[in-house]
């Protein structure tokens, strides 16, 4: 049963793998964002591409962003 251990901790790792390369890719995204430069002419290009990317990485983590703003405010407290 040994082979099946090793089989399924192959597919957690590439799994995993694939969840690094995806939160990466999007980290270099926002870093590479020009936030200072309002004429950037594929401004809208590249917020649908972190867009994009942020969603298929809480789709791999299996998570439901959620941030819906109601008219009392952000929703946070302290």
């Amino acid at each position: 049963m040994a082979g099946g251990q090793d089989m399924f901790d192959a597919v957690v790792m590439a799994d995993e793998s694939k969840k690094m390369k995806v939160l990466e890719a999007l980290i270099g995204m926002i870093q590479k964002f020009p936030y200072d430069d309002p004429t950037y002419d594929k401004l809208h290009e590249d917020l649908d591409r972190i867009r994009g990317k942020f969603k298929q990485l809480c789709s791999l983590l299996n998570v439901q962003p959620d941030f819906k703003i109601g008219a009392e405010g952000s929703g946070l407290s302290f």
